[in-house]
This record gives C-alpha cells, structure tokens and sequence, in this order.
C-alpha cells in the first residue's frame, strides 16, 4: 500500500502495429489562412504576435430556413460487439442511415454511449491517425500506473479498469450535430467514432434526433 500508487513509465511498445476496422483512408493537405485585414496579432509587444479573435473567424453566408410541420423525435440503441480492450469503430453510415429513416429534415442530432469506459467522438477515420490515437490513450493513461480505482483496499472494482476511464473522459460521451436537408452536416473528413476502451463487451450507443 506504500508505494502502489507510483507511476510507472509506459510499457507499451509504441511500435506494435495495430488494427482496427475497416478505415477509411484519406489524406488533407494543410491548410493555412490569414487575417482579413492584414492584422495579425494584437496586445503583442516586442515582435510578438497573437492571432485576433474577429480574424480567426470569418464571416461567411448565411442560411436561413423557414420551418413548417410537426416536430418529431426519434431515437435508436445501437448495439455494437468489440473484440479487442481497446478498439475504434467507424460508426458513421449507421447513423446516417438513422436520419434518414427519422425523416427528420432540420434539426440535431445527439449520440450518447450509455458506458463510462467508452467513448464517442468526431474526427478522421484513417488506418495511421487511429495508431496514433490509440498510441496517444496509452500514454495518457498507461494500465500499468498505480491506480486508487484498482486498488483493492480504496476500491470495489473488480475489473481494474481506471485507465479506461481516464481514456473516456479524455475523448468524451457524447456529440451533437446538426441536420440539414435531411443530412447530418459533417466536414469533409469528419466522421463519427465510437471508441472502445474496456473490451470486448458488448455496448450501447443512443442516437436522438430532434427537429422536423
């Protein structure tokens, strides 16, 4: 009990090659952009140079819908079986055809995991950026820290998981998107992530949609 809660360094070798299903690869190409005005920095002294918040954030146009029928809510439990304790899960398509199927044309969506030990999240879905994440929660959270959660005279979990729940609250539980035409109004490269962090198991992800 004296020394349980030291920390120890990461013993994952962060070259082991990882996999993961069905990843969709694409690459960006950086993108750079400048102020508007040509000022790009403000309460600088000495060369310094800050970017300016009314600079960061362009206007663009504007799009205003007049909405007309009955509001609807719809909702779904997704079941998804993991296979590995630590896995990520491309989980887009489902979701999209769930707003199809709500009708709904304008409005939010907002998807839950109903765990505390996985994790939904947007972002790309490429085979190397998973590796990476993945590489990332290890070193974050490494398993073989001395945890009070995995300790069984601070606690009464049985699966000494803490890692696990420091990784979920790192990713997050939930997201909210909005629907626009009858679509969800995703980035070009975004997608939609489930993160399996204390596997395998089976989970439950909640889908609501909200609009009309």
């Amino acid at each position: 009990m004296n020394d349980f809660y030291r920390e120890n360094g990461p013993s994952t070798d962060l070259r082991e090659e990882h996999t993961m299903n069905a990843p969709i690869s694409a690459q960006t190409s950086a993108q750079t952009s400048k102020s508007p005005n040509g000022s790009n920095g403000a309460n600088g002294s000495e060369g310094a140079s800050y970017v300016l918040e009314a600079d960061a954030f362009l206007s663009t146009e504007d799009s205003v819908q007049e909405l007309g029928g009955t509001l609807k809510m719809f909702s779904r439990t997704l079941k998804v079986v993991t296979n590995s304790p630590v896995e990520l899960f491309n989980v887009t398509d489902r979701i999209k055809d769930l707003v199809k199927t709500s009708g709904v044309k304008a409005g939010f969506l907002i998807i839950s995991t109903l765990h505390t030990t996985t994790a939904v999240f947007i972002n790309e879905f490429q085979a190397a950026l998973m590796a990476d994440v993945k590489h990332f929660l290890e070193r974050i959270a490494n398993k073989d820290h001395g945890y009070l959660h995995n300790c069984e005279d601070c606690s009464d979990c049985e699966r000494k998981n803490a890692e696990a729940h420091i990784r979920a609250l790192v990713l997050g539980n939930n997201v909210t998107l909005p629907i626009a035409e009858g679509e969800i109004h995703l980035g070009q490269w975004q997608s939609i992530l489930f993160a399996e962090l204390d596997g395998p198991r089976e989970r439950s992800v909640t889908a609501q949609v909200i609009g009309v």
